[in-house]
């Protein structure tokens, strides 16, 4: 079970470490090309993802109090999952999208269960933010 457990921490912190890239492009991208109402969006969900991503790679160093850091980032990313699904309906969704909305759920699948799995704690816990930590 420690091994499960390390391995986990590893993956979280590594997709943790990839939001920082993501959202420093986001913002430079958004920068460079100036369009307005873009600009302020763009800016503010790369620094949300940078942030995120300091939130995963925090949750990892004590994963048995930080845990639902990681839940709530795969309940998040879930339902980004079910909003590319519903503006798919209108077919504005630029194919790579859907690439990356699949790996977003195989993410949220992961952190959701995985973080159930390697501290033992009910996802009903998790999601109100408490642990089995005193």
């Amino acid at each position: 079970m420690k091994n499960s457990n390390n391995l986990f921490k590893k993956f979280v912190l590594i997709m943790g470490i990839f939001n920082f890239p993501i959202g420093i492009w986001m913002i430079t991208e958004s920068l460079l090309n100036k369009t307005g109402e873009s600009l302020i969006t763009n800016v503010v969900s790369g620094e949300f993802i940078i942030f995120t991503g300091a939130a995963l790679v925090w949750a990892t160093t004590k994963l048995s109090s930080r845990a639902p850091i990681i839940v709530w980032n795969g309940l998040v990313r879930f339902f980004s999952v079910l909003f590319v699904i519903y503006a798919s309906t209108n077919g504005e969704v630029p194919e790579p999208m859907f690439y990356i909305t699949g790996m977003d759920l195989l993410l949220a699948i992961t952190f959701i269960f995985g973080t159930v799995k390697v501290t033992g704690v009910p996802l009903s816990k998790l999601i109100v933010g408490k642990t089995n930590d005193l």
